[in-house]
């Protein structure tokens, strides 16, 4: 498909594609144009490409953010997957590069992590009363192959709020590398890694879940063997939904 949307999944009720970072999710007015004219996004691609359709997105990845990306093919598509979503009926595994962590270890890392995210100017942030809860589990972590400086995280990802990932790390100590908000040391904007990794979802019509994993991408790059041992058994198990009961605190 144009502009990198490298399509992983196609049947008539959904597409899921591998988003590019730089690409939005979805179309916006682009004040910077010529023709004063809107942007590309995935979603225009998409609706460009099948205009026989009427493609909705029931969640977004960022624009920094890229990976995996469904887009509903049909309001009937829509509705079944933003139930789906309600009920945290999808798993969503995210691999993130961040600074070494200060201590060089683990302990405080690996586990659950909840926080109350607000929102000002573009930006989430950490509040103590007033914002919406959040959770992630960060379920591995280590060293970017040659290059001490730089961990790799998966994380599950348990709600999804505004920039979640991205403010978390950065109140853990571990902010993603480059990143254009988040990061306090201003790294290289290009070491800015975040990928939405692998997806587990009931497809509309179907009885049996459904594992979205692209094995090998070139922006990746290589993980340390645990790490890549345990995206394995993520990718082969079953899926493990979550009760409801978990966030009721």
């Amino acid at each position: 498909m144009d502009a990198g949307l490298l399509v992983l999944s196609e049947s008539a009720h959904e597409l899921v594609v591998w988003k590019p970072a730089g690409l939005a999710s979805e179309r916006r007015f682009a004040s910077s144009s010529r023709a004063g004219g809107a942007e590309d996004s995935a979603l225009s691609l998409v609706a460009r490409r099948l205009p026989s359709t009427t493609p909705r997105l029931p969640h977004r990845l960022d624009r920094v953010t890229r990976g995996i990306l469904l887009v509903c093919l049909s309001p009937e598509a829509t509705r079944f997957h933003g139930a789906q979503i309600e009920a945290r009926r999808w798993e969503k595994y995210y691999l993130a590069r961040v600074a070494a962590p200060a201590r060089g270890g683990t302990a405080d890392l690996l586990g659950t992590h909840k926080a109350f995210l607000g929102e000002e100017k573009g930006r989430a942030r950490i509040v103590k009363a007033g914002g919406k809860p959040a959770w992630l589990e960060i379920l591995g972590a280590a060293a970017v192959p040659g290059r001490p400086d730089r961990w790799h995280l998966l994380i599950r990802l348990l709600t999804g709020r505004f920039h979640q990932i991205r403010v978390m790390c950065e109140a853990l100590g571990v902010p993603l590398a480059g990143d254009p908000l988040y990061d306090p040391a201003r790294r290289d904007p290009t070491e800015h890694y975040l990928e939405h990794l692998v997806l587990k979802y009931t497809p509309l019509g179907g009885s049996e879940d459904k594992t979205i994993f692209l094995p090998e991408h070139p922006e990746r790059g290589p993980l340390a063997p645990s790490l890549a041992s345990l995206v394995a058994q993520i990718v082969a198990r079953p899926s493990d939904h979550i009760p409801e009961a978990r966030f009721d605190d």
